[in-house]
């Protein structure tokens, strides 16, 4: 009788301490370690059961078992192991598209994350996350002036990028145009060239880009000076570190 008390009181404590540390260890540890037991257990119970001639059972153990470790590996990539592969994981409902004449904005609803890709001007086809500020506000003042519908995405995407972006704009007389100077990381994005090229590249840059965006080729006026002043600031520069 004494043996069976001791044995009680030694489960009840056992128990409780069990409790405890579960209340004490993060959920996704605690989901870990459970699935880590079911694999083990799962494998160990399929090999059981297969020595013993039930193939049946060994089956439905070794599915648990493999179950298991998927969703451990789904949980150690950073995938959500409740969700299914395949397709359905990079499903196109889970980004919203938006576009205009200017841009193509897309917000990834998982995440939050919103993002665009120019597509006129002379930073077509760049991403918005790419670009420094600067060439943002001035993308922002061309748009203001000939597509007020890119101009408004433009700002929410800026809102979330760069919170204090009207006060950087309204210093450097952005608001209502391009500012008197331009920075280099600015003047690289406007010609689409890595840092660093030579002269002979920034000029062939400049010569593609005009042909295309000057106003007597449908282009406008900003855009034009925009080339022109990218141009300026990056072969002074050029001709700079040349000496």
């Amino acid at each position: 009788m004494a043996l069976w008390l001791l044995a009680g009181l030694a489960a009840f404590v056992l128990l409780w301490l069990l409790l405890r540390w579960l209340a004490q260890v993060p959920a996704a540890d605690l989901a870990r370690a459970v699935r880590t037991f079911v694999a083990v257990f799962g494998a160990l119970l399929a090999a059981g059961f297969a020595y013993a001639g039930r193939v049946g059972l060994a089956a439905a153990a070794l599915a648990a078992a493999a179950v298991a470790l998927r969703a451990l590996w789904k949980a150690r990539s950073g995938a959500d192991p409740l969700e299914d592969d395949g397709e359905d994981a990079g499903r196109s409902d889970d980004v919203s598209r938006v576009e205009t004449a200017s841009l193509v904005m897309e917000l990834d609803r998982r995440s939050g994350r919103l993002d665009g890709t120019v597509k006129a001007g002379p930073l077509a086809g760049r991403r918005l996350s790419a670009l420094p500020v600067e060439a943002l506000l001035d993308l922002l003042a061309e748009l203001r002036r000939n597509d007020p519908e890119s101009a408004n995405l433009l700002e929410a995407y800026l809102d979330r990028r760069e919170p204090a972006w009207r006060t950087r704009a309204h210093e450097r007389g952005r608001a209502d145009g391009p500012s008197a100077e331009m920075d280099e990381a600015t003047a690289w994005a406007v010609l689409g060239l890595e840092p660093g090229a030579d002269e002979e590249a920034i000029r062939a840059a400049h010569r593609r880009l005009m042909s295309r965006l000057h106003p007597d080729h449908g282009g406008s006026e900003f855009l034009a000076r925009q080339l022109n002043q990218a141009r300026d600031v990056l072969l002074k520069r050029a001709k700079g570190r040349a000496r």
